[in-house]
């Protein structure tokens, strides 16, 4: 597998934190960058909420899909990052839904975020 996914977040600031933050994990370092493609008709300037991840057939799935719940968490108020994968399909990972979570709650919605990220289902042993 090579696929590139796409990283939506809600404001350009929370990308460069989140960009900073994925550059700091080892295993994600070179595969991660802000998205250079122009905007999309209709839109007003450039796009700087975008982060793209280059991900290949070894273990980035688990390490970004930690990487993202542990980010998430760490956000005040209504953070959002929508991870879209290159067959188009999408999953998101709200601040508000992950706050609660105790230790059993974010190992699941880890797997979860793995298995849409590597394409395999998400099992829960």
């Amino acid at each position: 597998m090579d696929d590139t996914l796409r990283i939506r977040v809600e404001a350009g600031a929370q990308a460069t934190a989140l960009l900073g933050w994925l550059r700091a994990e080892p295993e994600l370092s070179g595969y991660v960058d802000r998205d250079a493609s122009p905007p999309t008709t209709g839109s007003l300037g450039t796009v700087t909420d975008v982060l793209v991840v280059a991900v290949g057939s070894g273990g980035i799935a688990t390490v970004l899909a930690s990487a993202l719940v542990s980010w998430i968490r760490r956000r005040t108020g209504s953070a959002e990052i929508t991870v879209t994968l290159s067959d188009g399909s999408s999953i998101e990972i709200r601040a508000t839904d992950v706050h609660g979570l105790d230790a059993d709650g974010v190992a699941a919605l880890v797997r979860q975020v793995r298995a849409a990220i590597a394409g395999a289902p998400a099992s829960d042993g």
